[in-house]
């Protein structure tokens, strides 16, 4: 390996930067594709008279107990998060405000699923109320 080592070390970067932008068009045309090829298929299954299936299938909905579940959850995230914080303060100093921003965000992210499911839970009961009808939970 007599190479120059100045010359590989410049090829390097330029290789790994080149390749990435091969890799991100490639994934662009690839994309591409893959939708020109769906509707063709869509047009196909028109002109023969068939119903194509829709383009994006619907997402089901976060049920009221999957809300509450993870709005717990979260909660207890973040509260494990705030502790790791105040631990880290005390250890290592000032990288420890990542903990805490962390711990913030996680614990209101918790506390709006679960004020989310109780908003949802009394609307759902309301509406059960003026329907006239027995919710059973």
């Amino acid at each position: 390996m007599g190479g120059n080592p100045s010359a590989l070390a410049i090829m390097i970067p330029i290789v790994a930067i080149v390749m990435g932008i091969g890799v991100a068009f490639w994934a662009i045309y690839w994309d591409h594709r893959t939708k020109q090829m769906k509707y063709r298929e869509r047009e196909l299954m028109i002109e023969k008279g068939l119903t194509p299936p829709p383009l994006e299938p619907e997402k089901p909905r976060a049920t009221l107990d999957e809300c509450l579940q993870r709005g717990v959850i979260m909660i207890f995230l973040g509260i494990g998060l705030g502790i790791g914080y105040f631990v880290l303060l005390h250890s290592w100093g000032p990288p420890a405000w990542i903990c805490g921003v962390g711990a913030a965000i996680v614990e209101l992210l918790g506390i709006g699923n679960i004020v989310y499911y109780a908003i949802a839970k009394k609307s759902k009961n309301e509406s059960s109320q003026n329907t006239g009808s027995i919710s059973i939970p």
